[in-house]
């Protein structure tokens, strides 16, 4: 997926969210200094019926109209 190309983030996520049919999303979100990390962990039932689950960090920073400027996605095994 290119970040920089918004046709392909939403053909992303809308394929996404077809082949995905329950979704259960857990966060904790911690503030420092204006910079924001968020420790996430999902749980998906895929159509097929089988489940599997991330965990991850996601760190990222706002602009001044409250825009995302920096956004860093990091999965944990």
């Amino acid at each position: 997926m290119q970040p920089d190309n918004p046709a392909k983030v939403a053909e992303f996520f809308e394929n996404f969210f077809k082949d995905n049919q329950e979704l259960r999303h857990l966060f904790h979100v911690v503030v420092d200094d204006g910079n924001y990390q968020a420790e996430w962990a999902v749980a998906e039932r895929k159509r097929s019926g089988k489940i599997f689950v991330f965990h991850g960090f996601d760190t990222y920073q706002f602009d001044q109209q409250n825009k995302i400027s920096f956004l860093k996605v990091k999965l944990e095994k």
